[in-house]
């Protein structure tokens, strides 16, 4: 990463994209960006707003304003997606795809996050990065699998959560419709549409960030085991490990439901419950999610070696300049 894209008072433009039910996950994730800058004023908020209801859109307002920030809310009006599957991620994560429409013409450049997100260090640090002429920069996705669906090398298969979109590129190229137009022939095929959709139009084609800009959920398991066929060094892993900037929540085990065993739960949940008006997932109140929580001692009892690892990481590895 380099300081020379981005002067110490421009604007950083975020995009995320969501529906009502990850309305007030995605606060939080903007709160997260908020408490973890030192020029909150910088940060400029989008959301996508795929029928979220209007008392909804000004509570989410008041978080950010309050926070000393601004975020305008745009409604998902597209239907190029419409009967495309969404599995259990819902129709908001074609909208990232669209950004280039969605946007304002003056936005060139915008950081994307996913709504399962907890933003640790300063996000301007992530918006100075030199896309190197690249249309936009990634995180490789660390699963062994992912990347098989669409046949490119796992080193060459990002993960979509958290990207840095050169969207004059986008724009220019058409890549928005080139993207859509692969989900829309091969959606049915594909183990997660929109993010299989991206990396086969993109996969030659992005700039590799710092794993620790989205250190996902197997992040300690591929490090302990399955470093060998990663684009990614192990001392690289080993930083995402001890010093995160960015933690993402991957998988079906979210850490707002009772049964999520991941290191950083209690800080997202910390987060949420800043959020006066966010209602508690059914889960933390069902007596058997309870038992089947407390019953799960192998989870507990990895969880616990994931904070010990990074706990001794932190001692051995010096946090990365950005």
């Amino acid at each position: 990463m380099t300081n020379q894209t981005a002067a110490p008072t421009d604007p950083v433009h975020i995009a995320l994209c969501c529906d009502e039910n990850y309305a007030a996950y995605a606060t939080t994730v903007m709160i997260s960006a908020l408490e973890n800058t030192q020029r909150p004023e910088r940060l400029n908020f989008f959301l996508i707003a795929n029928k979220i209801q209007d008392k909804t859109k000004l509570q989410m307002k008041n978080e950010i304003s309050k926070r000393g920030s601004s975020l305008a809310m745009l409604e998902a009006t597209d239907t190029t997606f419409d009967g495309l599957p969404v599995h259990r991620f819902g129709q908001a994560v074609y909208q990232r795809i669209l950004l280039g429409e969605y946007l304002p013409k003056d936005i060139k450049k915008i950081i994307y996050l996913d709504s399962d997100l907890m933003i640790r260090d300063d996000i301007c640090l992530l918006w100075e990065t030199d896309l190197a002429g690249l249309p936009v920069a990634a995180v490789e996705d660390l699963s062994r699998s992912a990347s098989t669906t669409i046949g490119v090398p796992r080193q060459e298969y990002f993960n979509s959560g958290v990207l840095v979109m050169d969207l004059e590129q986008w724009r220019d190229k058409g890549i928005h419709w080139k993207v859509a137009d692969f989900a829309a022939e091969n959606a049915h095929s594909l183990q997660y549409v929109d993010q299989c959709s991206l990396n086969a139009i993109l996969h030659a084609s992005w700039k590799r960030l710092h794993p620790r800009w989205n250190s996902q959920a197997n992040i300690y398991k591929i490090l302990r085991k399955y470093t060998e066929g990663s684009g990614y060094s192990v001392s690289e892993l080993e930083e995402a490990v001890a010093w995160p900037a960015i933690i993402h929540y991957t998988g079906k085990k979210k850490p707002w439901l009772k049964h999520c065993f991941h290191p950083y739960k209690a800080e997202f949940l910390k987060t949420l419950n800043e959020i006066s008006w966010a209602t508690q997932h059914p889960s933390l109140k069902d007596t058997q999610e309870a038992v089947r929580y407390y019953s799960a001692i192998r989870d507990h009892w990895k969880n616990a070696s994931r904070k010990r690892q990074a706990k001794n990481l932190r001692e051995k590895v010096q946090k990365p300049a950005s």
